[in-house]
């Protein structure tokens, strides 16, 4: 299966974009202009695949909300394949494509901030895909390609502390984490991270996983309290990171925290 990666953009902001990311282009069929007719039906797709990915927690994003907070404002990429070589348990989750047509299998989203360089990204999904991409998984590759294509220099985002994609977004740590848990959040199990990306970061992030260093505090996915009491730490001042891998014992997820006292 050939991976060939794919842009949303309206064509003002593609001018700020990195067009030819690591090596892979966005061939001009591959890119898409929210504002064009023509677009609609791999926009179809783009929501189809979050609802496949989303839709079982309950978390799908609203059609409206899709366009307005993603597809028109920002940036959504990823990488697709043509139908005819996509395994037909994946496929279904399009309904009726022609084999030449493009579906995706990973979806990046991300909006530009005020501050110049600095990126809200979220909404990383990936089917489970065996093949790699730039020698990492698809999910590692996907967000590697977008933190490229952005030009980015600081990428903010959430992510829920039980997602299997957090595993993704901990290649391109130590991540800032900047809040710990958010009632005002449909999942108050999230956190707010934030990075600093650069070449060497993106080259770490694709490379081997690199072991776990320093004094760490492991947070458990499921743990409501233990979330709240780091939440309370954050607020009172003390840093924490997230600095490697998550870990699954018992069913859980643990992920690896480093602490840093208050300035």
């Amino acid at each position: 299966m050939e991976f060939l990666p794919y842009l949303v953009a309206t064509p003002a902001l593609q001018q700020r974009l990195c067009l030819a990311p690591l090596g892979h282009s966005f061939a001009a069929q591959r890119i898409f202009d929210p504002m064009r007719r023509a677009s609609a039906p791999f926009l179809d797709r783009l929501e189809q695949l979050d609802a496949a990915t989303f839709g079982r927690e309950g978390m799908a994003m609203p059609r409206w909300a899709f366009y307005d907070c993603a597809e028109l404002p920002g940036a959504v990429l990823g990488l697709a394949a043509r139908a005819a070589e996509v395994p037909e348990e994946l496929r279904s989750n399009f309904g009726k494509v022609s084999d030449a047509e493009l579906v995706p299998l990973s979806m990046y989203m991300a909006i530009p901030t005020l501050t110049e360089h600095e990126w809200l990204g979220f909404s990383l999904c990936a089917f489970d895909v065996a093949a790699a991409f730039l020698g990492a998984a698809i999910d590692v590759a996907t967000l590697a390609l977008s933190v490229a294509t952005l030009r980015a220099r600081q990428v903010t985002g959430t992510v829920q502390w039980g997602s299997r994609h957090l595993s993704a977004t901990a290649r391109f740590a130590p991540l800032s984490v900047l809040a710990a848990h958010l009632p005002a959040h449909t999942r108050a199990a999230t956190c707010v991270f934030r990075f600093e990306a650069n070449a060497a970061c993106i080259e770490r992030a694709l490379a081997d996983t690199p072991p776990i260093l320093g004094d760490i505090q492991w947070l458990a996915a499921g743990d409501t309290q233990m979330h709240q009491a780091a939440q309370m730490r954050i607020e009172a001042g003390q840093r924490a990171s997230i600095v490697g891998q998550p870990e699954t014992r018992d069913g859980s997820q643990h992920i690896p925290l480093h602490w840093e006292a208050a300035p």
